[in-house]
């Protein structure tokens, strides 16, 4: 298997890295620095089960805890499954309102019923029993009773024929193919048919023409075993299609929506090994090629997180949180995860405590819409409260035997625990690179093919010019205003600013990266039209160990005024942001959080920084929760066409960030940048 691409690390930096591991070692903290460390409250803290530092070096989590955590967030949610509803009746925060707005169905008992549904089935499948410890009931009971009734043509809770695009029921359909002693033996003759008539309905149904057509598809191994019409051949030439949109290193595009994020591990990785593994036709027909996409896949998946186990939040969906850590559940079932197993429980295991710690299960005992805690500031307008338990996924490490040496094996270190390192992705336009430094994990989207106009924040969600495992991003909320934080931006009046937004990836490698962007002219009388300027936005980025030289330009007949957003950063509720200026350097504070942007080749302009407070209805404007803020540069006037900007960007967490030092050089059509010792030169047009 190829390996990837290291950058070389330059000794300074990789001194500092062996300085912070070993005072980590001192501390005990199995290399995880102990700024890291964040101590659990409520109902995240209590944990019985014994840290175990010789099995388990860096996180101290065995399968114990796995368990532990799993029957926390079952038990959690038992007490509000309605006596008359038969589905979990969920309620939020009351400063979470603006959200909802958005939402048709604010409760979402169905999701949570359809989700946390796979969760049980992993459960008792894993311990062999269906009670879990916070509760005094069953634990499968709620569930089987409302699948009976349900399920049931005449009975008054009747679930019905599948509305249009409906995929309730999927998760029945894994619980029965997962643990049928719990979810499958329980019913009569008469209920299983009626189950199975049930799921004749969602397979024939039409999909959004994105992952949701694996939801359809998994009923049909069940629907084949019992000698009901499944639609297998339709859906076989679904699966076709579906591995059609494979771009290459691992990566699949969302279908009609035609991006790059995090479905590619909760919903590609994940369905095309549950698919394969329980429909021998799928499996002789499009195993291999599942197989040799995952393998590369793991190539740049272990990129994706940090030394404190946080993966890199971007894109839609993120409240689904350790459901990133699927695909290493299902490739060590079917026995071809190619990921060493000490270091895939150290991923997976890292992830599922990160979000533990940073207390995933609210008060109130429920997975909520948000990152950490309940933050709906993060949500699309499909995240109703049930939403959030699609996050069971990532207990499918739980299905892997416990002699496995998927849980025997000792920890071993991911890249964050080392030197750190990068790998440039083409197919799948980005770059990913771990910090020597601290273990930082960051996402360059060098390119996104995104089909959607002003859907689900995407400009806010995926195409800033970087994306950080440490330091998440700002947002306003659903229908909140757009926001330039680590963005380039342009206007032609000053007022009226658009960022970044379905950039072209023209360059990936591991230093640097070029896109551009077609400049847009908003209708102002028309909120729904857009017409081409025909110039681009022109965007050079040079990737150092410690922050981004970013230059860019447009290439309009008209001058804009032009923008950068530097990186976003949390700050703590109550707090004040502190600001620094040197001269013409801009360092603004947030507790731990840091983010710096110095001007390095500009014509006239102002630093300056920005503070969100959050909108009514929506308690945060992080992902992380807090107040987002972020320094930018605006120009002071319109700047002719072809003109370069040049700025220097980085954030850190725990450390103060580092004013680099860096030479610009200009010569007819090339600027040299020398920066962290190297010389890079970018084509300009003058």
């Amino acid at each position: 298997m190829k390996k990837p691409d290291r950058a070389k690390v330059p000794i300074l930096y990789l001194l500092t890295a062996l300085t912070l591991a070993f005072i980590s070692l001192a501390l005990g903290s199995g290399l995880c620095l102990a700024a890291e460390k964040i101590s659990a409250g409520g109902v995240n803290a209590s944990l019985k089960a014994s840290e175990n530092l010789q099995l388990s070096p860096y996180t101290g989590y065995t399968r114990e805890h796995w368990l532990e955590i799993a029957g926390k967030i079952i038990a959690g949610l038992m007490p509000y499954f309605g006596p008359e509803s038969g589905m979990p009746e969920l309620k939020g925060d009351p400063g979470e309102t603006g959200h909802f707005a958005h939402l048709f169905d604010v409760g979402g008992g169905r999701e949570a019923f359809d989700r946390s549904l796979f969760l049980v089935a992993v459960y008792t499948a894993a311990s062999g029993g269906d009670r879990v410890p916070g509760w005094k009931g069953s634990i499968t009971e709620p569930y089987l009773k409302e699948v009976r009734r349900g399920t049931d043509p005449d009975s008054p809770h009747y679930w019905g024929p599948h509305p249009k695009y409906d995929v309730f029921g999927t998760n029945l359909a894994m619980g029965i193919l997962l643990s049928p002693e719990f979810f499958w033996e329980p019913f009569t003759d008469r209920e299983k048919k009626n189950i199975l008539a049930y799921f004749k309905d969602l397979t024939f149904n039409i999909a959004y023409d994105c992952n949701h057509w694996q939801f359809h598809m998994v009923t049909v191994p069940i629907l084949e075993r019992n000698g009901v019409a499944s639609n297998a051949e339709f859906h076989t030439r679904m699966f076709e299609r579906l591995l059609s949109w494979y771009r290459g290193e691992g990566w699949f595009i969302d279908g009609g929506n035609r991006s790059f994020d995090l479905y590619n591990l909760w919903a590609f990785q994940l369905y095309n090994h549950a698919l394969t593994r329980f429909y021998g036709p799928w499996n002789r027909k499009f195993g291999e090629r599942v197989r040799q996409t995952t393998a590369r896949f793991f190539e740049s998946y272990p990129y994706l997180f940090g030394r404190d186990g946080g993966h890199i939040p971007w894109g839609r969906s993120t409240t689904y949180r350790f459901a990133s850590v699927a695909p290493i559940g299902w490739t060590v079932l079917d026995n071809t995860c190619t990921i060493p197993p000490g270091e895939a429980r150290r991923i997976a295991s890292g992830c599922l405590k990160y979000f533990w710690e940073r207390g995933c299960l609210s008060e109130r005992g429920l997975l909520e819409p948000g990152y950490y805690g309940p933050n709906s500031v993060v949500a699309e307008p499909y995240i109703d409260r049930g939403a959030p338990y699609w996050a069971a996924q990532g207990f499918s490490c739980l299905l892997v035997p416990a002699g496995d040496p998927f849980w025997t094996a000792v920890e071993e270190p991911m890249p964050a625990d080392k030197a750190g390192g990068r790998v440039a992705l083409p197919g799948a336009k980005m770059l990913l690179r771990v910090s020597p430094i601290d273990g930082e994990a960051r996402l360059f989207p060098v390119g996104q093919p995104f089909s959607h106009w002003g859907a689900w924040q995407r400009g806010i969600k995926y195409c800033q010019l970087a994306y950080s495992s440490y330091l998440g991003w700002c947002a306003t909320g659903e229908g909140g205003p757009d926001l330039g934080a680590g963005r380039t931006g342009y206007s032609m009046d000053g007022v009226n600013w658009h960022f970044r937004e379905r950039p072209e990836a023209l360059q990936v490698n591991t230093e640097h990266l070029l896109s551009t962007e077609n400049l847009v002219v908003p209708d102002l009388e028309q909120a729904d039209t857009t017409w081409y300027d025909f110039g681009e936005l022109v965007t050079h980025t040079l990737v150092g160990n410690s922050g981004e030289v970013h230059v860019f330009w447009h290439t309009s007949a008209r001058p804009h005024y032009l923008y950068l957003g530097g990186y976003g950063i949390s700050v703590p509720h109550g707090s004040e942001l502190a600001k620094e200026e040197r001269g013409d350097c801009l360092v603004i504070d947030g507790g731990e959080n840091h983010s710096i942007m110095k001007v390095l080749q500009a014509p006239e302009g102002a630093l300056s920084a920005e503070l969100l407070e959050p909108r009514p209805g929506w308690l945060h404007s992080h992902n992380f929760g807090g107040r987002g803020a972020f320094p930018h540069w605006r120009s002071s006037a319109p700047v002719p066409s072809n003109t370069p900007v040049a700025l220097y960007v980085d954030g850190t967490r725990g450390r103060p960030p580092v004013d680099a030092q860096i030479a610009l050089s200009n010569y007819p059509g090339v600027l040299k940048v020398t920066f962290e010792g190297k010389i890079y030169e970018i084509k300009v047009p003058f």
